[in-house]
């Protein structure tokens, strides 16, 4: 088993205190205690994991906390007290040694790859716990700084990478979880706050000794104006892969928001002049990212404005018809997620349309899982109809996804851009898909006609979508008509054509 992240799959990203324990206490959103979930809950629930489709969990900090910061207790574990034991209160004893030694979360790392599951562990060297620098030396710490990189983030203490004091021990931490907990996938917490000085040295010493760790960098970029700040810890730093929050954006404001594909997307190649798209930011001849095949692509997650299926029903209210229309902008959303570039990553309780708003603090972008919705089988149970539906597309296009090279290792080919319509290809070898688009919200008065343009398309590839590709859902073949492409497409949809479904 490769235990490094790769482009074969797919991460599911859980708040470990709100997801499953044996005494998991309540689940009132609105609450800021620690609920109780715990790594052997976890455990607990693979099976339903493995039934979704996912190969990779990420699972947030491990370490030490504060007990408290006035109301709030630390159920989300980013307030560390100390990096070096795991925290008591994420373990109930069921599953796992009832020892906060760091080789406890090995044994956490063993029993998921025995089941074929990956671990991506949340890490943080940016900052302390609230007055968790009193267990520190006090010369650590910026003093009174500002800005991205001196500044202390939401008041917490904010620890200074240009002290080599400093820098020592958070290597030294990071070799630790290593080699005693078997990390191999680190998620680095709030990576653009850090001294650039600090990637330098991870780059020499832990890439250096142990190169099959995956970097993941969380760089809070949201526009596609970003790009280029985001790219420069790929491109730069050496990170394997960042979060592609560009992207998520797009999706969000396009397919449930209803502005520009081609604006947001990628340009319709008309011009030289046109604005570019996200996805025209992939190429590193131009300036793009190193590798845009390996970004972390969401929509989204614990820190953003809201999940995926609260901006839908933001667009779409009301109870039946708003409802459904909901519905099916999450399921448009999903359906992009994975037939795009990138490694997909799912928060827990988006395949059932969780949920979650940021309202004042995050307290309710992170509600507790519904476990209560889940039937025996690990599906939602039939009179749930929200989170049935979404569920079963969601697990449909994860085995289509990992059932198809295209989707998973494939160049794009931008077909057609347009306000409405994006259509585009994905090759890998002979593993050819193409995928439609229709933003509007009435079925195509006639079918697109996409042109199999020769310039960019190799013959093989044109033969292989002439002979044989067919609806993911449907069977149906794809028609081709004089070396075009004839689609028609229902609004709020996207068409899916591949040699095999799911």
């Amino acid at each position: 088993m490769n235990k490094q992240v790769t482009q074969d799959d797919i991460i599911y990203f859980v708040v470990t205190d709100r997801f499953f324990g044996r005494n998991k206490r309540s689940a009132d959103p609105s609450d800021t205690n620690i609920h109780g979930g715990t790594l052997d809950g976890i455990l607990d629930k693979l099976d339903y994991l493995i039934e979704l489709g996912v190969t990779t969990i990420w699972v947030t900090p491990v370490y030490e906390n504060i007990q408290s910061h006035g109301t709030s207790e630390p159920y989300h574990y980013y307030w560390p007290l100390n990096f070096e034991w795991i925290d008591r209160r994420l373990l109930d004893g069921t599953r796992l040694p009832n020892s906060v030694d760091m080789s406890t979360f090995g044994r956490f790392v063993d029993l998921c790859e025995a089941r074929g599951m990956k671990v991506v562990l949340d890490m943080i060297v940016n900052h302390a716990g609230y007055w968790a620098q009193e267990q520190f030396d006090p010369t650590w710490f910026n003093i009174g700084g500002s800005g991205d990189i001196k500044g202390e983030l939401a008041g917490l203490p904010d620890f200074n990478h240009d002290n080599p004091e400093v820098l020592d021990y958070f290597i030294n931490n990071i070799e630790d979880w290593i080699t005693k907990s078997k990390v191999t996938n680190i998620r680095m917490d709030t990576v653009k706050h850090v001294e650039p000085k600090f990637w330098h040295y991870f780059k020499s010493q832990i890439r250096g000794e142990y190169p099959d760790v995956c970097l993941i960098g969380e760089v809070l970029f949201e526009g596609k104006q970003d790009i280029g700040k985001l790219l420069e810890y790929q491109n730069y730093h050496d990170f394997d892969s960042i979060f592609d929050f560009p992207l998520c954006t797009a999706l969000r404001s396009t397919l449930i928001f209803d502005e520009s594909l081609s604006y947001w997307l990628a340009r319709p190649r008309l011009n030289d002049g046109e604005p570019l798209g996200v996805l025209d930011d992939d190429n590193p001849l131009k300036g793009g990212y190193r590798n845009a095949n390996r970004l972390v692509t969401l929509l989204d997650n614990h820190d953003l404005e809201r999940r995926i299926m609260s901006h839908a029903r933001t667009k779409h209210t009301g109870d039946d018809a708003g409802l459904d229309w909901a519905i099916r902008v999450t399921k448009l959303c999903l359906g992009a997620l994975f037939t795009m570039r990138g490694i997909p990553q799912i928060y827990y309780g988006t395949e059932v349309g969780l949920e979650g708003w940021k309202a004042g603090d995050d307290r309710d972008l992170r509600r507790d899982f519904p476990w209560h919705v889940i039937g025996d089988n690990n599906h939602p149970k039939q009179q749930f109809r929200k989170e049935h539906e979404i569920y079963e597309w969601t697990r449909d296009l994860i085995h289509l996804r990992k059932g198809n090279a295209a989707f998973k290792y494939g160049t794009t080919i931008t077909l057609w851009s347009d306000d409405l319509i994006y259509a585009f290809l994905r090759i890998a070898t002979d593993d050819v898909a193409l995928v439609i688009i229709n933003n509007g919200y009435t079925r195509m008065p006639n079918p697109i006609h996409l042109n199999l343009n020769m310039s960019v398309i190799p013959q093989r590839v044109v033969d292989i979508i002439t002979g044989g590709l067919k609806h993911w859902k449907t069977g149906q073949a794809l028609a081709v008509q004089n070396g075009k492409v004839l689609v028609t497409v229902d609004g709020k949809t996207i068409d899916i054509f591949c040699r095999e479904g799911p």
